[in-house]
């Protein structure tokens, strides 16, 4: 299957309607994400068409969760293969997305400037030692524990926020100090034989 016709018919799937323009932005992200893989390691999957079912599908999936925020923090974003889609499906939030890699840091200010994405920011540095950035929502996929990602949240984080934490399925559910658990689903994947699971946490102080 064709790259747009993959990722039109994952859009499908979750009710996601992007028009024309939308569709097309994303589809270009993805295209420019294969040119600059293949010159240095953005992401390790190198085959396109399971970086759209098994990675870009998860930010399609996320978009029913995150429309409501504002501010959005993608933590560990990487290539922004999460927020840099989201983004493009809600032009109203304003995405942060931080990462430690300068390379990968370039890529996704190449994409904001090449989609004149204005609600992308792309941050280079480690959480912990940029400045607070008072968001009411963040993200994080393969970041580390639980616990890691909830503590990295706390100075970004406003009272009420949420954390949306992508895992395996195997991984649990956990209580943690200043976070009450609000939602924790089971969900999979258009074809992906694999099946995930995404833990929602407020933070109550």
């Amino acid at each position: 299957m064709d790259l747009k016709g993959l990722i039109e018919q994952t859009l499908e799937y979750f009710h996601i309607s992007p028009g024309e323009a939308g569709l097309m932005s994303i589809l270009r992200f993805i295209e420019e994400l294969d040119r600059w893989n293949r010159r240095m390691n953005l992401v390790g999957v190198k085959d396109m068409e399971r970086v759209c079912r098994e990675l870009l599908a998860d930010s399609f999936f996320l978009h029913a969760f995150v429309g409501n925020l504002n501010r959005l923090v993608d933590l560990g974003s990487g290539s922004g293969i999460l927020g840099i889609p989201l983004a493009i499906l809600n032009e109203t939030l304003q995405v942060r997305s931080v990462d430690s890699n300068l390379k990968k840091i370039q890529f996704q200010r190449h994409i904001r400037r090449s989609l004149g994405l204005h609600n992308v920011e792309p941050i280079e540095g480690r959480i912990e030692a940029i400045e607070p950035l008072n968001a009411d929502g963040l993200v994080a996929k393969a970041y580390g524990t639980t616990e890691a990602i909830l503590a990295a949240s706390d100075r970004h984080l406003a009272a009420g926020g949420l954390v949306f934490v992508l895992k395996g399925k195997g991984q649990g559910d956990e209580a943690f100090p200043g976070y009450m658990l609000e939602k924790s689903l089971g969900y999979s994947l258009p074809g992906v034989s694999k099946d995930y699971r995404l833990l929602i946490y407020k933070r109550i102080s």
